[in-house]
């Protein structure tokens, strides 16, 4: 009987055990990164670029900011970036970077952290770039096509209105 007992407290303590183990693990998992933000969220070509995240986990001890500036016409991405946040409050973490290249019509950018020694890296994420006035959709302030269609209408309309008060 004392045998029996003894074979089922060792069993319960193996399990129990187990389970406090898979629970340890789950409380230290990695750190979890939250939404990255840019301002402003479609920067241009060669502007000033801030990058906040939110990240919470415990022993990150160093954050950091990988980006590449890519053109995706021609599928070529110049030389990625290693940029270090800083801490501006418990959880969240900043950058502030200038886009260097003119040629570029998007970036990459991603999450690199360490924490408890082993470098982690996160998924990598896409921005379209807001296009100036050398090539995109901003306006210039300048008339274009829609003005001529809506005069001509108004013109359709005018000659319509005298051809059907004369008869």
């Amino acid at each position: 009987m004392i045998k029996r007992l003894r074979k089922i407290f060792l069993i319960f303590v193996f399990f129990a055990g187990i389970f406090l183990l898979n629970l340890g693990t789950i409380a230290i998992g990695d750190p979890i990164v939250g939404e990255i933000i840019l301002n402003p969220e479609k920067p241009k070509m060669q502007s000033d670029v801030t990058f906040t995240v939110d990240i919470s986990g415990d022993s990150i001890s160093s954050v950091r900011l990988v980006i590449n500036e890519c053109n995706k016409d021609t599928g070529i991405c110049h030389i990625s970036r290693n940029i270090s946040m800083s801490k501006k409050s418990d959880d969240t973490y900043e950058a502030k970077i200038m886009l260097e290249w003119d040629d570029v019509n998007s970036i990459k950018y991603q999450i690199s952290l360490e924490s408890d020694g082993k470098w982690i890296q996160y998924e990598e994420h896409t921005t379209y770039l807001a296009l100036d006035s050398n090539g995109s959709s901003d306006s210039n302030d300048s008339p274009g096509f829609e003005i001529m269609v809506f005069l001509l209408a108004i013109v359709g309309v005018v000659l319509l209105f005298k051809k059907f008060r004369f008869k």
